[in-house]
């Protein structure tokens, strides 16, 4: 898929797995989800899409997906911190910032996401008419701004986001919505693996 991106534009791929999660009581990316971590879902996905993909994590656990991992440059400052991580970390023109807890995310939405990048804007997702910076494009010249963000405790995303002048948004097709579902608790958790056949299928068949 990443013969489609434009010539001499590059991209690295970073999944924020964070760390525990208030709500499941543990990190989020590891929880099991039909015997495999969350998070193994998302790098299988992104690595179908032939991206480089990269961790952001404190847990050591995560050392065993065979992948590079970086801890926060500046602790607990959460996504927009992440974002200075992954900013600080890569050599390419611009970064997927993926969370960890979208097991559903999909090569095709990966591929609509990077279908009019360059390395000038930030591409956004738009999804149900909301921002999603866990599932954007972020150009890494914007490192040195994302850091004054982050010095001064400016940390909110959407913020940053709709404010930023290289701003693009990329309003996704409705019948995509169900790759972008968030497990944030155990209800949700069990939930999708009592659906998860069902909900594969949704995914593929368009």
């Amino acid at each position: 898929m990443t013969s489609n991106l434009p010539k001499h534009v590059t991209i690295d791929a970073f999944v924020l797995a964070g760390g525990q999660s208030s709500r499941m009581g543990e990190d989020k990316g590891l929880i099991p989800l039909n015997g495999k971590a969350m998070v193994s879902y998302i790098i299988q996905t992104l690595q179908k899409a032939r991206l480089s993909v990269k961790l952001i994590a404190n847990h050591a656990a995560y050392r065993n997906f065979s992948l590079p991992v970086y801890g926060d440059v500046v602790i607990n400052k959460g996504p927009m911190g992440g974002l200075l991580t992954a900013l600080e970390n890569t050599s390419a023109d611009l970064v997927l910032l993926v969370g960890c807890d979208m097991p559903l995310i999909s090569v095709e939405a990966i591929a609509y996401l990077i279908s009019s990048i360059d390395r000038e804007h930030l591409i956004v997702s738009m999804i149900n008419n909301k921002p999603n910076p866990l599932f954007s494009l972020y150009p890494s010249s914007l490192k040195t701004v994302v850091r004054e963000h982050v010095m001064a405790d400016q940390l909110k995303m959407t913020d940053f986001i709709l404010n930023n002048k290289t701003t693009l948004c990329k309003t996704f097709p409705g019948h995509m919505s169900g790759c972008f579902q968030n497990i944030n608790d155990k209800a949700a958790l069990l939930a999708l693996e009592t659906n998860w056949e069902k909900a594969k299928l949704d995914i593929l068949k368009f």
